[in-house]
């Protein structure tokens, strides 16, 4: 099922960053350098954690699991009277403790759940059981309870939530200038940490700057502009 998002695509871009920078550090002991090559395919192929090791060791073909996982439990969304909420309890003792914070430890003990291999081979009982008793619960507010505890969960949030989240302020996450307003860097460096520093520019804004800057004459500039190989602006179709 397409997850709206295009993972695919942004790993590719992120391991060709990867590639030149390996490139580039194994150049500092050869002086050679090489061709990087990263693609579509192989990116989507390595991102294929735990299912590519399940296939490998065992032979195991994954099956559809909708918002479950395929070999935790329970680790999937759950109904609250407000947002779902996501409770990703994937050991014994976090089941334990959601089954309290629940307000019915007895099921910790329930020789279906006892253990992970428990509770994976009674997914579906396991999972009936939660909703019963996260459906009443404030979304939010329990799974920031669960996560004071412990327990790993987090309130299913939409698109505007998140970009006006104060923890997506804390880390920065934003970026602001002139009204225009973006995602932040993930990576954070200490000494030199990233910024905006200006606003995208209006199609071709730049264009005769940057072909002046790489030799070209005004006078070949304006032939290349006049001919539609060089664009100021958006072409037109």
């Amino acid at each position: 099922m397409r997850i709206g998002v295009p993972v695919v695509d942004l790993s590719t871009g992120m391991n060709a960053c990867i590639g030149i920078l390996m490139a580039l550090y194994e150049r500092s002991r050869s002086g050679k350098g090489q061709f990087v090559d990263a693609t579509l395919y192989d990116s989507a192929l390595a991102l294929h954690h735990p299912h590519a090791p399940n296939y490998f060791t065992a032979g195991q073909k994954p099956k559809l699991v909708g918002n479950s996982h395929g070999s935790l439990a329970p680790y999937c969304n759950f109904p609250t009277k407000g947002r779902n909420i996501v409770v990703g309890a994937g050991n014994d003792g976090q089941f334990r403790k959601l089954c309290q914070m629940l307000g019915k430890p007895a099921l910790g003990d329930d020789p279906r759940f006892k253990t992970n291999k428990d509770r994976v081979a009674n997914k579906t009982a396991l999972e009936a059981e939660l909703r019963e008793l996260t459906r009443d619960r404030d979304g939010e507010s329990f799974a920031t309870e669960l996560m004071q505890n412990g327990v790993p969960s987090g309130a299913v949030l939409e698109v505007p939530d998140v970009m006006e989240h104060p923890h997506t302020k804390h880390r920065n996450m934003v970026w602001e200038k002139d009204g225009y307003r973006n995602v932040g860097n993930p990576v954070k460096l200490s000494r030199t940490p990233a910024g905006v520093r200006n606003k995208p520019r209006k199609f071709g804004t730049d264009t005769r700057a940057v072909l002046t800057e790489a030799g070209y004459s005004a006078a070949d500039i304006e032939r290349l502009v006049a001919s539609g190989i060089a664009l100021t602006e958006i072409k037109k179709a």
